[in-house]
Formats: C-alpha cells, structure tokens, sequence
C-alpha cells in the first residue's frame, strides 16, 4: 500500500489552524502550538486535512489507526476486484463415459471459484467427418453442467475443434 503523504502534528506550516476533532466536533481557528498542545493532552495526532489559502483545516486523530484502516480498506478493495480467470476444460471424440466424469469433477471445482471455462473438442484424423456427433457430446457435456454453467455462446466450430464457453451460475 502507498501510504498517503499527509502532514502530520511539526510537519504542519501555518500559524493558525482550523481543528476538528476525532468526533467532527469544530473547534474553530486557534494557533497552531494551542492545537498541538490539545493534541498531546488527548494522545492524539494532528493531521492536515486541506489547504484553503492561508488556513489549514486539521484534525485530531489516531495517525496509525488511520493508516491501519486504510491498509484493511485497501485489502479489501483488492478482493472485491479480483477477476475469475478463464479455464479450460478439454474433451476428445473418443473419450470414455469415466473421464467425462472427471472432466465434469474439474469443471465443478472450477464454478467453485466463479471461473468462467472454455469446453473444447479436438477431433483428429477420420473423426473430423462424424462432428455432428461430436457436437450431440459436447452439448451433453454442456447439459450435465446445467446447475453450474450456462452456455455462453453457441457451441462454435473451427477446423477440427468445437469449443463452447460456459459462464457460472451465480
């Protein structure tokens, strides 16, 4: 986290201030060492808000808790803005009915964390002439994930590979 350059209690240049409290009570313009003498009795520091002209508005708080909040703040906005990664989940032609299971498996973990995925079908050699079967397959494989997924765009053939994208259900 970058922590803010705020000025804070001898950091401060001005000769009058005006001070708030921790409660955003206003305690109206007053010296600047009145106003550092106030923040020593109450264990507090004093930071400078903003700068209009000549007068600073401060104000007394905890500088480290204020850092502490931000840096949780910060945190915070970074998991919110995690995106799901794209993941790829690859079938062929001849695949048995166990390892479409464990395909399956793998899709489901993946709706886990929100992750979108990309079904694909590579069909080789002479399977390239049965893709209308391959196409029945994958769209079951898309239905068995029906509680998780939902299709995203049509199933899509290019060359010798189908691919389906499958969006999580949320």
């Amino acid at each position: 986290m970058k922590e803010p350059k705020k000025n804070i209690n001898d950091e401060i240049k001005a000769k009058s201030i005006q001070l708030i409290t921790e409660e955003w009570e206003n305690l109206w313009i007053m010296p600047l060492k009145e106003a550092l003498e106030k923040a020593s009795e109450t264990w507090l520091d004093l930071m400078e808000m903003s700068k209009k002209d000549d007068l600073v508005i401060a104000k007394l708080i905890d500088y480290w808790k204020y850092l502490y909040k931000l840096k949780k703040l910060d945190q915070k906005n970074k998991q919110k803005s995690k995106t799901p990664e794209l993941k790829t989940v690859r079938i062929t032609f001849n695949i048995s009915e166990h390892d479409l299971d464990v395909k399956r498996k793998q899709a489901f973990s993946f709706a886990k964390d929100w992750n979108p995925i990309k079904l694909v079908l590579v069909m080789k050699w002479r399977e390239n002439q049965y893709w209308e079967i391959a196409r029945t397959k994958i769209l079951n494989f898309i239905t068995s994930l029906e509680a998780y997924y939902k299709l995203d765009n049509n199933v899509s053939r290019v060359w010798n590979m189908l691919s389906a994208n499958l969006k999580p259900i949320k």
